[in-house]
């Protein structure tokens, strides 16, 4: 987070259980916005209408929301499903090198490392 401080919030889910485990950031987010997210984040993962684009192009790994105020990033543990992290970031991030970031940070909390 402190490399990229325009990640406003990263909140780790379980996406099985439909629950925020940790979150951090300098937005002040409430516990129904995590979990909000956390919907956000399992439905753009098993959206049933997903199913033309994972034959095409295999399981989804990673979601983006573009908003007026901000950009939302979904990304999917690639070995534990069930695992993703959530972020609200501002526009202004360095969106490739923070993705590349955290998708490594997803995998060692996945693998336990």
């Amino acid at each position: 987070m402190k490399a990229y401080p325009q990640a406003r919030v990263v909140a780790f889910a379980d996406l099985s259980s439909r629950m925020i485990l940790a979150s951090q950031g300098n937005q002040v987010v409430t516990q129904e916005n995590l979990d909000a997210l956390c919907e956000q984040a399992r439905t753009s993962f098993d959206d049933p209408l997903f199913s033309l684009s994972v034959e095409a192009f295999g399981e989804p790994h990673a979601a983006m929301v573009l908003a007026l105020d901000g950009v939302q990033v979904y990304l999917r543990s690639e070995t534990e499903p069930g695992d993703a992290l959530v972020c609200i970031c501002d526009h202004s991030i360095d969106l490739a090198g923070f993705v590349a970031k955290i998708r490594e940070t997803l995998e060692k909390i996945s693998a336990g490392t």
